[in-house]
Formats: structure tokens, C-alpha cells, sequence
């Protein structure tokens, strides 16, 4: 039960705003490509100029239905829409890794099965990996926004899973719990654009 508290207030510290369906401004939707369509998205302070930006996770129509016709998966890109003063929005960064594929998690999707998928917080996101069927794991990584670089850049990866125990010889719901955290190296700068999950 302890492995549970630990998991649900770490959630809850690291959520501000959290990744729910929402209308997005037009001027985002018109810059998306034609055969990709929104999965996800969240609105926030991303950098230093206090406008609302978006982060925009976009998948391929009918994503589903191809990847069950072909077995090929294919990229889930994450854009940074920074708003601009005269309430238009541009497209910052983009990256087609960090969300993972439709069949990287096993039997569940591992980007839609587990928790929120985006959380933003204080200039920071998080954009979380995780699944509860089969396997049970989450894989966060976060980002903060550099004033100096004007960039974002890679700032911890968290990695946890748990194996389930058998509860007829044991009074803890897991039997194990692995935590690995791996946090930026400072001499070794990585933007968002370039990061690769481990």
C-alpha cells in the first residue's frame, strides 16, 4: 500500500494543469498536418513572456485501424505552440519520439492507458509514458524552458515499475517497485527537439 501513497503523491505534486481534451485556438489546428489529428492537449506557461502556450500531441487518422491492418506503428508528434503578442501562434519545437508509438507499451497504448500524458508546471512539462495492463510502468520525462538558451531542454527521466505479488504470501500489493531517475547532465545540454527516449 505504501508503493500506492508514494505513487499518487508524487502525482499530485508534479500536477498543476494536466492534459484533459480541450478546444484549441484555430490558428494551432490550421499549422497541424492533414493526415494527423489531435490526441492531446494542454495549455500553460512554457517559457518566460506570461501568454498561454499549448502543447500538442498529434497521431495519424485512424491510427488504430492502420496499425492493426499493417502492425506498423507510426510517430506521435509533440509540438510547443509558443503564443505570440498579437495572439497568433507559432510553432517552437517538435519532437516525434518523446510520446511513445501505439505498440511500445505492451498490450495497452502507452501514451492513452496510464496517467494525465502532459503536465506543465512553473516553465516545466512532463510528458508521461505509462501503462497498468500486463506490465505495469510509467516512463516520465520532464523539460524546463532555458531564459538563457530560449530553449527547452531535458531535465529528468523518471522510470518506474512494479511487478505484482502474490497477495496470498505477502501483505504488499507489490512485490516489487523499481525507481530510476536519471537527471541532466549539465555539461551535456539536450534541447527537446533532440532528445531520444532511453
Amino acid at each position: 500500500m505504501k508503493h500506492l501513497q508514494t505513487l499518487f503523491i508524487f502525482s499530485l505534486l508534479l500536477t498543476t494543469s494536466v492534459a484533459y481534451a480541450q478546444a484549441l485556438p484555430k490558428d494551432i489546428l490550421t499549422q497541424l498536418p492533414k493526415s494527423y489529428e489531435v490526441m492531446s492537449s494542454l495549455g500553460g506557461e512554457l517559457n518566460d513572456d506570461n501568454l498561454t502556450d499549448y502543447l500538442v500531441v498529434t497521431h495519424i487518422k485512424n491510427e488504430e485501424a492502420i496499425f492493426k491492418k499493417t502492425g506498423v506503428s507510426s510517430p506521435r508528434p509533440l509540438y510547443i505552440f509558443i503564443q505570440n503578442q498579437n495572439k497568433t501562434f507559432s510553432i517552437a519545437k517538435k519532437n516525434d519520439d518523446v510520446v511513445f508509438a501505439i505498440d511500445q507499451g505492451g498490450q495497452c497504448d502507452p501514451f492513452e492507458d496510464g496517467m494525465d500524458g502532459l503536465v506543465i508546471k512553473n516553465k516545466f512539462f512532463t510528458v508521461q509514458n505509462s501503462v497498468a495492463c500486463g506490465e505495469h510502468w510509467n516512463d516520465f520525462v520532464t523539460f524546463k524552458y532555458d531564459v538563457k538558451l530560449k530553449d527547452w531542454i531535458f531535465h529528468k527521466h523518471t522510470f518506474q515499475s512494479f511487478n505484482f505479488a502474490d497477495l496470498t504470501n505477502s501483505n504488499d500489493e507489490f512485490a516489487e517497485n523499481k525507481l530510476h531517475i536519471t537527471k541532466a547532465n549539465p555539461k551535456k545540454v539536450v534541447t527537446f527537439e533532440a532528445y531520444q527516449p532511453h
